[in-house]
């Protein structure tokens, strides 16, 4: 009962720390914000690059379920759930707080796959390890290569309500030592096996991901006739848009995400601002609403195992 009690309160103090992180960035989004000239600018947009943007991310949706059946290493598990489970994820991150889309994906996944809680955990463990080892080096590069006076004001705050964040987040971790050892335990030999054993086909489809991410942030770029990023530009704005992901916010990153695109575009990479704020904005609004949308659709269409808590045949 007492756990219980602590992990609410853990859970509030998140929920309620993202949405004032949320604000304060959304406050700055729109500080000197001229409503007319963005207009302007979503009007002379090149919506074929749009739409090649949003074909992107369905294509990185099927990578990922491609890598994560390589991860389970199971004839009976089709791609095509996977993609559902990966897209109900990114649905619920973009509708809940606390990123309660992760939760919603496993116990999707959990339901479709007729695999255990703690299996379904540890192959997304063994998918964000990947994705970790393989960018770390570019995001270690980009912190050396940039100089550290582009971090302003603003920014310095919000890192450092992070830091606070993540002091009462390891301060609650200390408590749960049997939830650490449970998830160790998930991450079992046979995953580690798996892994072995399709590791080519695994680490090929993680850049392959990572590859469809820059293109991404390039199409959205190319759609803005006022914008020309280079290769590094956008491939920097693809490694600062994950490293947000990070920061507590409200659902789907409201916020955070404009304000740290826009700051790093105008500080660093010496665009105008309006039109920094607006791309900005076009590289948020356009993922969020096809999560939004498609993310609906299958919600609404599976809506009876989503919201099911009944226990499933578990295979393993």
């Amino acid at each position: 009962m007492k756990s219980n009690s602590l992990n609410n309160q853990f859970l509030s103090i998140k929920s309620i720390l993202g949405f004032i992180v949320s604000f304060i960035c959304l406050y700055f989004v729109y500080l000197n914000f001229d409503f007319f000239i963005f207009l302007d600018q979503l009007k002379s947009l090149n919506y074929t690059y749009l739409l090649l943007s949003l074909f992107t991310i369905f294509l990185s949706l099927i990578v990922r379920a491609v890598r994560w059946k390589n991860i389970f290493n199971s004839n009976d598990i089709s791609i095509y759930d996977l993609y559902r489970a990966e897209l109900l994820g990114f649905w619920g991150n973009s509708v809940l707080p606390l990123k309660m889309g992760e939760l919603m994906k496993i116990h999707y996944a959990k339901i479709l796959t007729g695999r255990k809680y703690f299996t379904v955990l540890g192959t997304i463990i063994v998918e964000r390890l990947i994705d970790f080892f393989l960018i770390s080096p570019f995001l270690l590069l980009l912190y050396f290569y940039f100089p550290h006076e582009f971090i302003s004001d603003k920014i310095n705050m919000l890192i450092f309500i992070l830091f606070i964040f993540a002091a009462i987040f390891l301060m609650y971790k200390f408590f749960i030592s049997r939830i650490k050892q449970k998830i160790t335990k998930s991450i079992d030999s046979s995953l580690l096996k798996n892994f072995s054993t399709n590791k080519n086909i695994i680490l090929s489809s993680t850049v392959i991901l990572w590859f469809l991410i820059y293109l991404d942030v390039y199409f959205v770029q190319a759609s803005m006739t006022e914008l020309k990023l280079t290769f590094f530009e956008c491939f920097s704005i693809m490694l600062i848009g994950t490293i947000v992901y990070i920061i507590p916010s409200s659902p789907g990153t409201f916020g955070t995400f404009h304000l740290i695109i826009q700051e790093f575009m105008i500080n660093v990479l010496d665009k105008p601002e309006m039109v920094s704020k607006t791309f900005a904005f076009i590289l948020h609004a356009h993922s969020y609403i096809f999560f939004i949308i498609v993310g609906t659709y299958y919600f609404i269409k599976d809506s009876q195992n989503i919201l099911s808590i009944k226990d499933t045949d578990e295979v393993h």
